[in-house]
């Protein structure tokens, strides 16, 4: 099964206890033997899965070598914690020096046993180590929390649905790299639900999923399983929601009201494990189908949408931070997005190097043949703006404007070339290039049309038609400027 990647918290309060003690101050204690912290805390883990590696140094503040004559894991609620001091496992060490005015590592890991609970709950232990017959502690604490596993899991038939009592951690196990809905199946995900991904899992979809919540107080979470601060909006951390072609059926994808976050590819239409040609990814039959409404998809490695001769539809929704093309659609396909924010300035993690919107209508293989296939968008009233010069891409093999490159740009802001667009581009209607839409902090992922005023973005009253509501719910039109064309362009209405 490895060969689909080549084709294609929670928060909780601590006891007062906890609190007390991690007020304390780094380097507790004015004797021989100090420490980094006196209190290392683990972020949420999910039962069964291991954390990441921690530590903390101990420090020999004296002009003489010491030894610690114990130094072990006390084990006060079981055996979660792992401990390694300076390189060598174990749960008890005696003699351990400490050269004068140097220091060694403990490293910690932790694994939290399952439990009934279904909120984030404490596991403590602690580290002891005795010198001169004086013990001196560093406590340890981890947030445990419960799930719902999915290792390797086919959904085979009929429907399934996924509750929202507990998150649901997608695991590869075997054959499968992650859960696989087959061919006549359904798997609904209920409104409220939050799915992570660990390592390089995927949702891998021949069937049908559904994930359709109604407000953002029920919203649909797709992200990675690592929770620590470390990886919050880290792209790369699982593979993406497949959606892939066959022979049998047509895949279909159903999305409202999700967040979709830290993957490689968050939504790909069109890949296959089946198919060995090129040829067998032309033709219009049994392309897969998904549609995405209110949806927000960021912290993607490459794409955010990618569409290989797919059926894509996308309403009221935000893209952005993506290190490769931000959507990309290629060998063709029916796409249309309407009232959209599609927005590239890279993040701390990935470089924006490519376009954020590639259109493209033929594959080239490895002899250098063009395989074409009809490729139509639509995109209406949507925002297509990044930090490069260009951020529309083309690649026609047929020729210029001609009936198997049909792309149409009504009521949209643009960053591109006037020209360049018009040549590759059968409808344009009402554009505005290359100018600053002037969201109120892009950078913290607000894309509300504004400035110090709230009166000044091109987006606003830009439009003379639109969808009924923005993507948080706000009736549209809200006529700001009393324009004729009271509509704004992008996911969000101007406040």
């Amino acid at each position: 099964m490895k060969k689909i990647f080549t084709a294609l918290l929670i928060a909780s309060s601590l006891t007062a206890l906890l609190l007390n003690s991690s007020c304390k101050k780094d380097n507790f204690g004015n004797e021989a033997l100090t420490f980094s912290t006196d209190t290392l805390t683990f972020d949420t883990v999910f039962t069964s899965l291991g954390s990441t590696t921690r530590y903390f140094k101990v420090f020999n503040r004296t002009g003489k070598d010491i030894k610690i004559e114990d130094l072990r894991l006390m084990h006060l609620v079981g055996n979660q914690f792992r401990i390694n001091v300076d390189g060598i496992n174990g749960d008890v060490f005696s003699g351990v020096e400490i050269p004068a005015k140097d220091s060694i590592y403990v490293f910690v890991e932790v694994t939290v046993d399952p439990t009934s609970a279904s909120t984030p709950f404490v596991i403590i232990d602690d580290v002891s180590f005795i010198l001169n017959g004086e013990q001196k502690k560093v406590h340890l604490q981890a947030f445990g929390q419960n799930a719902h596993f999915h290792y390797g899991e086919e959904i085979k038939s009929g429907t399934t649905t996924w509750s929202n009592d507990l998150p649901h951690v997608i695991v590869s196990k075997d054959t499968i790299p992650g859960v696989y809905v087959r061919c006549g199946a359904t798997l609904n995900i209920m409104p409220g639900s939050k799915v992570f991904f660990a390592g390089s899992s995927a949702l891998f979809v021949e069937g049908t999923v559904n994930a359709l919540a109604t407000n953002w107080a029920d919203s649909i979470v797709f992200q990675g399983a690592r929770l620590e601060p470390y990886y919050n909006d880290k792209p790369g951390q699982w593979f993406g929601l497949v959606f892939l072609r066959n022979s049998t059926c047509a895949p279909q994808g159903n999305f409202d009201h999700c967040i979709i976050d830290e993957s490689q590819y968050a939504i790909y239409a069109g890949g296959s494990v089946e198919f060995t040609s090129v040829q067998q990814f032309q033709g219009t039959s049994l392309r897969p189908e998904v549609t995405v409404k209110n949806t927000i998809i960021k912290n993607t490695q490459y794409h955010a949408i990618q569409g290989f001769n797919a059926i894509i539809e996308v309403q009221n929704s935000i893209m952005y931070a993506a290190g490769d093309n931000l959507v990309k659609l290629w060998l063709g396909g029916d796409y249309a997005f309407r009232n959209c924010t599609l927005y590239n300035t890279g993040s701390k993690f990935v470089a924006h190097q490519k376009e954020v919107l590639l259109l493209n209508n033929a594959i080239v293989d490895g002899n250098n043949t063009a395989f074409p296939q009809d490729l139509k968008t639509v995109f209406e009233n949507c925002v297509i703006h990044g930090s490069l010069q260009n951020e529309v891409a083309f690649a026609n093999i047929n020729g210029v404007n001609t009936t198997g490159f049909d792309n149409n740009f009504t009521d949209c802001l643009i960053k591109t070339k006037s020209d360049t667009l018009g040549l590759y581009s059968n409808t344009k209607t009402n554009l505005l290039f290359n100018q600053d839409p002037r969201f109120k902090e892009p950078d913290k992922g607000r894309f509300v049309p504004s400035d110090s005023t709230g009166y000044f973005s091109p987006l606003i009253d830009a439009s003379n038609s639109g969808l009924p509501t923005d993507i948080f719910g706000t009736a549209r039109p809200v006529s700001k400027t009393g324009n004729a064309t009271p509509y704004d362009i992008g996911a969000v209405e101007g406040q």
